[in-house]
Parts: C-alpha cells; sequence; structure tokens
C-alpha cells in the first residue's frame, strides 16, 4: 500500500487487496495499517508505524507476543524526539525558543515528551499544527518569529519533509527534523530511525510470513539506532558555526 493515498484511498487499495485475498499486506505508516486491519483480521499485515503505540491502539496484545494479525515495526518518538530537540539546542545556543510544528493527533505524545524537558532545555518550547495552512506560510511565520524549528514525526509531515526543508534554508531558519530524510533535504539536522532499513526489516518479515510463520508470533521490532545527521552546508548557508561535540557525536556530516 503506497505512502500519501490518503483515508478513502487507504481503505479502497486495503479492501482490494483483501478481497484479492493476498497473502501478506504490508502497510507504510499508521493510516496505512488502520485501513488494512479493517479490512481483514485473517491477511497478516506488516505495519511500519511511527506515530502510534500499537497495543494501546489494540492493533497488538504485545509488542513481544501480538496474538493477531498485525506485526511488524513500531517506533515511539515521545523520548525520542527530546533527544531531538537537544541536538537543536546545542546547534543553535543562542535561540531561546524553540517551535515544534505539529500535526494533531499524530503528535500528541511527542509534544507531551517536549513540555516535559522544557526545563531542563532551558528555553521556551512552543507549537504550531500544520492544520490546512500552506507550508510556505506556516515556515515564514516561524522564521518571523526568530525561533528554531523542530518537524514531529508523522506520515504527514514525513511526506512534506522536503518542502519544509527547503523553505527553512531560504528563510534563514535552522530546523531539525525526527527522519534522517529531514537532513538529506536541506533541513540542519536530524536524529531518527533510517526508513531504509525499516522497509528491509518489513520485507523480512514479509519472507518469514510467506514461508509459514504466524504474525501472531512475530515480535514486532523497534529500530535498533537512530542516527543523528548534521548539514554542515546548511550550517554554511545559514551563517553557522557547528559545535565540535554535535560534530562528534554525529554518525553522518553531510557536507
Amino acid at each position: 500500500m503506497r505512502r500519501g493515498a490518503g483515508a478513502d484511498g487507504w481503505r479502497s487499495a486495503a479492501r482490494g487487496l483483501a478481497a484479492s485475498r493476498v497473502s501478506v499486506i504490508v502497510a507504510g505508516d499508521h493510516a496505512a495499517m488502520v485501513a488494512a486491519r479493517e479490512a481483514s483480521n485473517v491477511i497478516p499485515i506488516v505495519a511500519i508505524d511511527f506515530e502510534r503505540d500499537p497495543v494501546a491502539g489494540g492493533f497488538v496484545q504485545s509488542l513481544a507476543h501480538p496474538g493477531g494479525n498485525v506485526t511488524g515495526l513500531f517506533c515511539d518518538f515521545g523520548d525520542a524526539m527530546a533527544q531531538v530537540a537537544r541536538a537543536l539546542r546545542d546547534a543553535v545556543p543562542d535561540r531561546r525558543q524553540m517551535i515544534a510544528l505539529t500535526d494533531g493527533d499524530a503528535t500528541e505524545a511527542q509534544v507531551r515528551a517536549l513540555r516535559g524537558i522544557r526545563d531542563t532545555l532551558g528555553l521556551g518550547v512552543d507549537t504550531l499544527d500544520l492544520g490546512v495552512a500552506p507550508d510556505n506560510a506556516v515556515i515564514d511565520r516561524i522564521a518571523a518569529s526568530r525561533a528554531a524549528l523542530l518537524v514531529l514525526a508523522s506520515s504527514r509531515l514525513q511526506a512534506g519533509a522536503a518542502r519544509l526543508a527547503k523553505r527553512a534554508m531560504l528563510r534563514k531558519l535552522p530546523s531539525a527534523g525526527a527522519f534522517v530524510r529531514y537532513a538529506q533535504a536541506g533541513g540542519l539536522l536530524a536524529r531518527g530511525p533510517s526508513l531504509a532499513d525499516a522497509f528491509r526489516r518489513a520485507a523480512a518479515t514479509v519472507d518469514r510470513l510467506l514461508r509459514g510463520a504466524h504474525a501472531a508470533e512475530i515480535a514486532v521490532e523497534r529500530p535498533p539506532r537512530f542516527e543523528l545527521v548534521v548539514n554542515a552546508k546548511t550550517a554554511a548557508t545559514l551563517d553557522m558555526a557547528l559545535p565540535p561535540n554535535l560534530l562528534s557525536n554525529a554518525d553522518h556530516i553531510i557536507r
């Protein structure tokens, strides 16, 4: 099921796959997983979900023992976003305000985590929901506030990562994102799991299912590590000198 189809598109695609009695459905985000689960509680579903807790959502009984037809990869970005925020603070210590770009309920847990560390960060943390406003208008508004931008993790924000990063760089706005792709697209830095690795792991799970394994017995995986990517080219464009400790901690530096 392809990314970016929208809720109605996901439902239509999932119903079509269920009617065709496919052997496995791979759902590339939370909305796709929900649609697939609504379409079938029998066909194995391999989900790559970076938004919601599958246990709390009732999709699996536990991460170790899913117990149904859903398994895959889940990433709780609540604590992870705190690390992204710290990296951005270290990169731009002169900015005393950080604005997190949110996406409704999909980023609620991440917002709670950020509010919990505001005092330890030593700066103000506000939120601005992407809503229905054009990306450029949102970025321009944040740039005018002289804050740093933190793009939280959701399928919608990930889909717009390149546009957001490029607009932020154009407006001289230091920004960080939750996916490696954000820094690759021009954001100042990013810290997150590798999407390529996530899909490789999903493919391995599909292989196990096709060989006779049961989704109910395949543990839901968590990303084994997060990568910190710093874009030195963007820093130069922003006329910034990156602190040595940030560069030494980076897994990849884009030069």
